[in-house]
């Protein structure tokens, strides 16, 4: 009796099972192609000229860099100070848009960003949101102190404290350097290279696939005072300060008043820029070794082929040129203009593009990478049509951008911070005018230019046309006049003046896509002018 339920109870199973010929086939696996992994290393205060051919001889890794990879020509970044650019790193927008408007608060400085909620949307967070790790190396945001870890970072080894600090916080927890044992720069190439190589293939908890990273490696060099590792300074003792015509500028008298006031360099300034000189290329000697062991890691890691290395500088730097000393944050070429090399699967090896982009392109860049989405908010536009063999055509590409130096919009909420700091003219080596304390409608609150009044500049391909909160004013014709040394503004025809500053009010205040409209766009006015010989956009 039971062997008889036992022999119905078989049968029944068997028939609700499907046959082995009815049974479907699993489909074929197609193996999907492993999202990159993406690395940027950021210094400080590189300028593009410091990485010219005779500096790249001492720097073989850079140099193997763009000979495996593609170099943009015409790299600028918006404004040229270390906060505001790196806070439009981070987050793809116009200062004008940011608001993070200096180095320190209330104006700007890590506490306003986080102030205004901006660690809640940033490359690192867009890129997590598809699933990758985040680690950050080195300088974050000018303020940034504490053991606090901003939104979206995986891992954690950001510098805390001011640009001379050692100070690490790792991960919530502050180590410090001894400068004297251990170069930060050095410390901050093994931590970067450790992690390739510890997390590479390893497949993260609740996760049954490797995933890819995000790296942000932000050097100390070439920042003042531009230590070099003790490795390297003996090396390039013969290197010359760099003299081109603009330097130590002979007639500056049709320069706005915060040059013209500016006597010529004297011995001691020339001496000091001199010195400074040799140790910022020294210190970067550091940072090419770190390039080296970098690329070295993701190759044994068998990452190399699908990352993409990016280099760049977050401002420029002048020397000498136009009567100023050492510094930045002003719109003329030697601050603006950043080296960018881009190494990485398909992006064609010893190229160089005429493409311009900026600091701006940068987050949204990743984020396209990445695979994710982009905010609304975001001002910049990808560079990844310009990473394949056949680039966007230039016609298609950016013709215009906006260099923004302070300008402060009525609506945005101020921190509760205590004072505003007071400028300190030697942490730039810039000389100031006068009367560069008065804060009147005359000289328009100088001192929080560091010696130069609020500014907008629009850049173009042939000018850059500079408007001053003073009511002056700086043309110049890039074609004839590349050193800026002709200031033609007061006798430069009135319809190119027009449509010079028709296309800097487009932008002034622009926001996200209607910013790459008014980069690309053309005017009736100036297709016209296009018509009869006037290169498009200027």
């Amino acid at each position: 009796m039971y062997a008889l339920l036992g022999l119905a109870a078989l049968l029944l199973l068997a028939a609700c099972l499907p046959s082995a010929q009815s049974q479907q086939q699993p489909e074929e696996v197609k193996d999907e192609p492993q999202p990159p992994n993406v690395v940027l290393i950021l210094t400080d205060d590189l300028a593009l000229e410091d990485v010219n051919a005779e500096a790249l001889e001492n720097m073989p890794n850079l140099k193997s860099l763009m000979e495996n990879g593609t170099t943009f020509e015409n790299t600028f970044v918006t404004n040229s100070l270390c906060c505001p650019s790196r806070a439009t790193i981070l987050r793809g927008q116009y200062t004008h848009n940011h608001q993070i408007l200096s180095n320190d608060p209330p104006r700007g400085g890590y506490e306003k960003f986080r102030y205004l909620g901006y660690e809640n949307s940033t490359m690192a967070t867009w890129v997590k949101e598809q699933g990758y790790r985040t680690a950050f190396f080195g300088k974050y945001l000018n303020g940034y102190v504490g053991t606090s870890v901003p939104l979206g970072w995986d891992e954690w080894y950001g510098i805390s404290g001011n640009f001379l600090s050692n100070d690490l916080n790792e991960n919530g927890r502050i180590v410090r350097y001894d400068p004297d044992r251990d170069h930060l720069d050095d410390v901050l190439s093994e931590k970067a290279s450790d992690y390739v190589e510890r997390t590479a293939g390893a497949d993260p908890p609740f996760f049954t696939t490797d995933r890819p990273f995000l790296m942000w490696i932000g050097t100390k060099a070439p920042h003042q005072p531009a230590t070099p590792a003790p490795r390297h300074e003996d090396d390039l003792a013969d290197v010359p300060l760099p003299q081109p015509s603009s330097f130590d500028e002979k007639d500056v008298s049709d320069k706005p008043r915060w040059v013209a006031d500016n006597p010529s360099l004297s011995a001691e300034q020339r001496q000091y820029m001199e010195g400074l000189h040799r140790k910022r290329l020294q210190s970067m000697l550091a940072v090419d070794d770190m390039i080296g062991d970098l690329v070295d890691s993701l190759r044994e890691s068998n990452e190399l082929d699908d990352t993409y290395i990016f280099f760049t500088s977050d401002n420029g730097f002048h020397l000498g040129q136009h009567r100023l000393g050492a510094g930045k944050w002003t719109a003329y070429e030697e601050d603006i203009r950043v080296p960018l090399v881009v190494r990485g699967p398909g992006v064609p090896e010893g190229k160089t593009l005429p493409h311009m982009v900026l600091n701006n392109d940068l987050a949204p860049t990743f984020a396209d990478l990445a695979g994710a989405k982009t905010p609304s908010f975001v001002d910049g536009r990808s560079l990844k049509p310009l990473l394949d063999a056949e680039p966007a055509p230039l016609e298609d590409w950016r013709r215009v951008f906006v260099v923004e130096g302070v300008a402060e919009r009525s609506e945005v909420p101020h921190p509760p911070f205590i004072t505003e700091s007071s400028v300190k003219p030697l942490l730039t080596g810039d000389p100031l005018p006068k009367d560069w304390r008065r804060n009147s409608a005359a000289t328009a609150e100088l001192s929080e230019g560091w010696g130069r009044p609020w500014q907008k500049a629009l850049r173009t391909k042939n000018y850059l046309y500079a408007e001053y909160k003073t009511g002056e004013h700086e043309l110049y014709d890039l074609r004839r006049d590349p050193y800026q040394l002709d200031n033609f503004y007061k006798t430069a025809p009135p319809d190119l003046v027009a449509r010079l500053e028709a296309r800097l009010d487009a932008l002034r205040q622009c926001e996200a896509e209607e910013c790459r409209g008014a980069e690309n766009g053309l005017t009736a006015e100036e297709r016209r002018a296009a018509e009869f010989g006037e290169p498009a956009g200027g």
